[in-house]
Parts: C-alpha cells; sequence; structure tokens
C-alpha cells in the first residue's frame, strides 16, 4: 500500500522555494545519481501507473522503494525540445529550442538547430562536484555533423555510447548509427539496443574508481517507433490481437527486464541504497497511430496539450534519503532535476545562477519536510502548434484552431469537461498569465518544424483517446 502526501490547493512561487544552501550529502557520502529515460511511453503502460496489459516489477519496484509521482510533468510534448528543458533546467523556450530537430534546408542556420553550447547542463555541474558522467542511449540534442558543437561530450558528459537520434532496435555497423564517443561503432556487441545500452550503463558504473561518484543519464529509445521486438518477448504477449500493441508491450516488458538487471547490479555491488534513481518518460505515449500506446486515465497523447501529452510516469527512488512507498501528488517537473541533483550532491548555486533555474529542489518535499506544492504554476508552448498552462488545479489549453479549454484537474483529471464558457473571468486571467510567461521568454524559436507537423498536430484534437484502461 502506498501512503499519500496529500495535493493541497495552496501553492508557492517555484523560484521562493529551491533551497540550494542546504547541503544532502558529505564529500564522501554524494549519492550516485541514475536517471533512466522511456521514449514516448504512455503514462497507462506501467503497472504501478494502472496497466492491466502488462506487468512491470522492475520499474513497480523503484516505486515501491522510493516515491511515486502522479502528476509529473516535462517542458514539452515532444522529445527534443522536453530533453532540452531537462538537460538544463530551464524552460528551453527560453533559449529557442522549441521544436525537434530538423534538416534546415536553408531556411535556419544549422549551428543554432541544437542545445547552445552556453547553457550549462546538469552533467556539467555535478562534473565540476566530483562526479563521472555518462550520456547512454539517445541524445537528440543537435544536428548530426555538429560533434564538436552538440556532441555529449562537449556538454560535460565524459562518456557516451548511442545516437543522435535515429531509431531501430537491431543494429548493424553499416548503418554508422550507433557511436562510442565520436566515432562510430565497428562491432555490434549486443544484438538489441535495449538490452546493449544497459550493458554499456554497467560498464561504465564498474569503471568508477573508489568512492568517485558518477552520474549516468540513461536514455532509452524504447517504445518509440519503429516498433520492433525480440521475439521472445513477442510471444508473452501472443493473447494481444493487435499486432502493433502487442510489440509495444514486449518491448516494454524489455525495458521492465533492463531496470531491473540494473538495479540488481546496483544492489549486488553495494550501491543502490546511496542512488538516487528517477525514472520517467520524454513525453506522453503516441495512442492513434502506430504505436497504440495507453495514457489513460489522460486525455489526448504526444504532441497535443492535454494531460496525455505532457503527463508522464515520474518515480524517485533514493533509499538513504527519501520514504518509500509514497505517492506524490502535487506537480512536479523534469525541470526539477538541476536543483534536486545539485543539493542531493551537497552543491550549491548562486543567487544570480539561480535567476535563470526554473525548477525547485525536490529533496525537501519528497522527503515530507515541505508541505504544499513545489510549483504554482507550470508553461508550456511550441509555436504555431498550441501552449498550455497550470496554474494550481486549473490547466487552460490554447490552439491555434480552437477557443481556449479550460479544466479542473482536480475533479476531470481527464480533460473531459471543457469550463471556458463557464468561467470566463478565469479563462482571460489564465491567458493573460500565459501571455506574461511567453514575454517573459528572451528568445524566440531558433528553427520551427514544417507545417506538415502542425497540420498533424491539428488533426489529433479530433481524435478521441481511451482514458479507461483496457483489460
Amino acid at each position: 500500500m502506498y501512503r499519500t502526501i496529500q495535493n493541497i490547493r495552496f501553492f508557492f512561487s517555484a523560484v521562493a522555494l529551491v533551497a540550494f544552501a542546504t547541503s544532502f550529502a558529505d564529500a564522501d557520502d554524494r549519492p550516485n545519481i541514475l536517471v533512466i529515460m522511456a521514449d514516448d511511453m504512455g503514462h497507462g503502460d506501467l503497472s504501478c501507473y494502472g496497466s492491466n496489459q502488462i506487468e512491470t516489477p522492475n520499474i513497480d519496484a523503484l516505486a515501491d522503494a522510493g516515491i511515486r509521482c502522479t502528476s509529473g510533468y516535462v517542458t514539452s510534448t515532444v522529445c527534443a525540445p522536453s530533453r532540452a528543458g531537462l538537460m538544463t533546467g530551464r524552460y528551453q523556450n527560453r533559449f529557442g529550442f522549441e521544436h525537434n530537430i530538423v534538416d534546415s534546408g536553408g531556411l535556419y542556420v544549422r549551428e543554432q538547430i541544437g542545445l547552445p553550447p552556453e547553457e550549462i547542463t546538469i552533467a556539467e555541474r555535478l562534473k565540476s562536484l566530483g562526479y563521472r558522467t555518462a550520456c547512454i542511449g539517445k541524445w537528440h540534442l543537435g544536428v548530426h555533423g555538429f560533434e564538436d558543437r552538440f556532441h555529449p561530450n562537449n556538454h560535460g558528459f565524459d562518456y557516451y555510447f548511442g545516437r543522435f537520434k535515429g531509431h531501430g532496435y537491431f543494429p548493424k555497423v553499416e548503418d554508422r548509427q550507433i557511436y562510442r564517443q565520436k566515432e562510430p561503432v565497428q562491432n555490434i556487441d549486443v544484438p538489441y539496443t535495449t538490452d546493449w545500452y544497459t550493458v554499456e550503463a554497467i560498464n561504465f558504473i564498474d569503471s568508477a574508481a573508489e568512492g568517485e561518484p558518477w552520474f549516468v543519464y540513461l536514455a532509452h529509445d524504447t517504445p518509440h517507433t519503429p516498433l520492433q521486438a525480440k521475439e521472445s518477448d513477442l510471444e508473452r504477449f501472443a493473447h494481444i490481437e493487435n499486432r502493433n500493441r502487442r510489440t509495444i508491450l514486449a518491448m516494454q516488458h524489455c525495458l521492465d527486464e533492463n531496470v531491473g538487471r540494473l538495479t540488481a547490479h546496483l544492489k549486488n555491488t553495494g550501491q543502490f541504497e546511496n542512488t538516487l534513481i528517477v525514472f520517467l518518460s520524454d513525453n506522453g505515449g503516441v495512442v492513434n497511430g502506430t504505436s497504440q500506446s495507453i495514457n489513460a486515465p489522460y486525455n489526448g497523447q504526444k504532441s497535443t496539450f492535454w494531460e496525455g501529452g505532457m503527463r508522464v510516469p515520474m518515480i524517485y527512488c533514493w533509499p538513504e534519503k527519501l520514504p518509500s512507498g509514497i505517492v506524490f501528488d502535487s506537480p512536479v517537473s523534469s525541470l526539477d532535476f538541476t536543483p534536486t541533483f545539485i543539493a542531493a550532491a551537497g552543491g550549491a548555486i548562486d543567487d544570480a545562477d539561480q535567476e535563470r533555474l526554473d525548477g525547485a529542489n525536490l529533496v525537501p518535499y519528497l522527503s515530507g519536510e515541505n508541505a504544499g506544492s513545489p510549483h504554482e504554476t507550470l508553461c508550456w508552448r511550441i509555436a504555431q502548434r498550441g501552449a498550455a498552462i497550470r496554474f494550481g488545479d486549473w490547466k487552460l489549453v490554447r490552439t491555434p484552431h480552437r477557443s481556449p479549454m479550460l479544466y479542473d484537474l482536480a475533479i476531470d483529471p481527464g480533460e473531459q469537461n471543457n469550463l471556458a464558457s463557464a468561467n470566463p473571468e478565469l479563462t482571460n486571467e489564465l491567458m493573460n498569465r500565459l501571455a506574461q510567461w511567453e514575454e517573459g521568454l528572451a528568445d524566440t524559436p531558433r528553427w520551427i518544424s514544417s507545417n506538415h507537423w502542425a497540420s498533424k498536430n491539428r488533426a489529433l484534437y479530433d481524435k478521441e483517446y481511451p482514458v479507461e484502461q483496457p483489460d
């Protein structure tokens, strides 16, 4: 049974609540930090988040040993901008990273299509505190070919293994997609990438010197298309009639097994208790498309500004410092990773830098020391596609083709009842709050995805999405 920290409807400024000064770790007791990210995972496709079709015992075990956030958000409804916000602790809109990576086609300056070198990443901050750092898996934060500008090695990561973007779970040497540091691999050591990424993570962890803390950002491709699963995993779900749905579940079963292998290794090497592990997805799952994910009980999917696009599974596990078996209902964000990790590692962020950040140190909240919510307001935007704001339990969605939509998430988390016409003053207030946030952004989008994607995105609001779990 989970204990619940109640979500209250009184909130405070995230900036005022970021507690950087308190040290949570002595120099010789700094936690290892592990971020495990899924790609396009449906909110309702883990058994600890309500799935009836798949058991995910290893991910569930992290929730049992830690804290399961029920209002976990990322900063965008598509992959690359979401990763940019996570990596910097800042709304990616502030530095013009609002759309997925594009081929400039001569329209944009290619050297700007990626994570700006002047942005400070989590890896750079932790490296300055004595951490060894690794990025393993999907990077997706810069145009391939500009390695010196956008490569993870130049954003604070000592070690990189994975892809710049691209997918495909059975890699071939001749595809030249998998890189170790800045060179494509010459051998396929493990035939399936979900398994291979875990092997690389374990090898990196084992390479750390005694007493040297490490930070691993393990960004899996699973379950993003193409849908490719191992036959042994597909056999487990032979009873699922829909082939795409069956493959999604098989891929996620493989991911869960790999989470289990990694956590088992941490336990066997005596590192689990003092490792801060966060599990999440980069955005919501694709429901009406090839992938057939489930975001229930939330409406919408990836690319929409309904909850199904931005509310994701988010689990914190740090047995040595945080309580176990907790459900945390208040809104938290991937923006919080930077201040949380720095505080956990015993570091500090000066006042000037604090003003740049948009997240909160969650340790006092997750531990029960602080009551209330870390965030009064959270905002989202993708230019030409729409925007949204959550203020307390109220959520407003603005798109180019519809009147504003207003929802009370406290009683309608599935966003089934648009209350905008019944609450014109509140709707106008939230529209103004959203506009004020946009006016405060220092940059405009440095590139914009093609109108093809804007058209596809508009059509997503005309579809229906399951808000109940299938059997």
